[in-house]
């Protein structure tokens, strides 16, 4: 009776897991898929930006919307203060396609913000935003040769143009690098756009670079961290529950057949 029990036991655990496990990788495949399509959409605006075809992109930037909105009714990982960045970006590339006060440069720079930002949220290969590299470390040279130099219109130059170039990555960075990380970074370039234009020291100008470079050098040289695909981990934990009943039930079964066998020398020893 117990033998069959426990074996009971381990088919009903295996259809109880399995089945979640296979509904949960069906909604993880779904999202990646919405993602993906979203991506190619955001490529293709920033390409129509950049032919000056700002139509297309308005166009295009609606059904974005409606891809977003099926994202957000099925991807629950996402967090209120990452659909503030992505709704607050969308809402710029689409002022980029229609204010006629923008230069050409400026809705180009806005469209890129918005393909490096949902390139984040497709893992499959390195991120967009990984290629700014040297258009964000470049300026902090010409800012620190600037201050070296003492030539204060060359600093602002070389500032606007970082600034311009950090605001692209910046929205992708919000979302994906950690709070501690990124936080410790607004409050190196809060900093740098405080002092800028007063009469703090070349030393102590040079050496808040010399820390703002450090960091930004260190984010883009960060390897990627392997992430786990988590249905893989949902096939391992279900193969792996149902092994271990079935050692359980092996061990279980081994252990009644010493014992019965143990009873049955008593006996013949009684006898």
């Amino acid at each position: 009776m117990a033998e069959r029990l426990l074996k009971i036991i381990v088919v009903l655990s295996i259809l109880i897991v399995l089945p979640f496990h296979i509904g949960h990788a069906d909604e993880m495949e779904n999202n990646k898929e919405l993602w993906r399509d979203l991506n190619h959409s955001s490529d293709t605006i920033l390409r129509y930006v950049k032919e000056g075809k700002y139509g297309e992109a308005k166009q295009l930037l609606h059904q974005f919307s409606n891809q977003f909105l099926s994202i957000r009714a099925t991807d629950h990982n996402i967090t209120m203060s990452e659909l503030h960045v992505i709704t607050s970006v969308y809402e710029e590339v689409e002022e980029a396609t229609t204010s006629v006060s923008l230069s050409h440069q400026d809705r180009v720079r806005k469209a890129s913000k918005l393909r490096i930002l949902v390139d984040v949220y497709e893992p499959s290969q390195e991120p967009l935003w990984k290629k700014t590299e040297i258009s964000v470390m470049k300026p902090i040279e010409d800012m620190k040769k600037a201050v070296s130099d003492g030539n204060g219109q060359t600093f602002h130059k070389a500032y606007s143009e970082f600034i311009r170039s950090y605001e692209i990555v910046r929205p992708a960075w919000s979302v994906s690098l950690p709070y501690e990380i990124f936080q410790k970074l607004e409050a190196h370039i809060k900093y740098l756009e405080q002092v800028q234009g007063t009469s703090k020291s070349t030393k102590m100008m040079l050496e808040h670079m010399d820390s703002l470079e450090v960091q930004i050098q260190s984010i883009y040289d960060e390897e990627k961290e392997e992430v786990s695909d988590p249905s893989l981990i949902w096939v391992m934990l279900t193969i792996g529950g149902s092994i271990l009943l079935g050692l359980t039930y092996a061990g279980w079964k081994k252990y009644k057949g010493e014992k019965e066998r143990e009873i049955q020398r008593y006996r013949k020893k009684r006898g």
